[in-house]
């Protein structure tokens, strides 16, 4: 492995939490800044959701199935929007959740 694909898959796990975590931060009626620790425990969330999912629907059980997975470059497209579309879901919905805790405590 070369450094650019380790790059490129750092990437492929980090942006999609920076971009929840902007989701995150319009739901909760923040200004549009990026939390640094909300978008690690989104990409944490993602993870393993996606690991799982891995684990049960394709029979990736070691991080050398999950490196020959990340060879096929459409499954890393695949992988990289679908992360993209669970975080930014889980990122509005726990925005709209602290929105809600903020309320009933006032």
């Amino acid at each position: 492995m070369d450094f650019f694909n380790l790059f490129q898959y750092f990437l492929v796990l980090i942006v999609p939490g920076l971009i929840g975590a902007l989701a995150f931060s319009i739901a909760a009626r923040f200004r549009t800044e990026i939390n640094w620790n909300v978008a690690l425990i989104l990409d944490f969330l993602t993870f393993i959701i996606m690991i799982t999912g891995l684990y049960f629907f394709h029979g990736v059980r070691t991080v050398a199935d999950l490196i020959i997975e990340f060879g096929c470059l459409s499954f890393t497209r695949n992988y990289a929007l679908l992360s993209t579309l669970i975080v930014i879901v889980l990122g509005v919905v726990f925005g709209l959740l602290r929105r809600l805790f903020f309320w009933l405590r006032r």
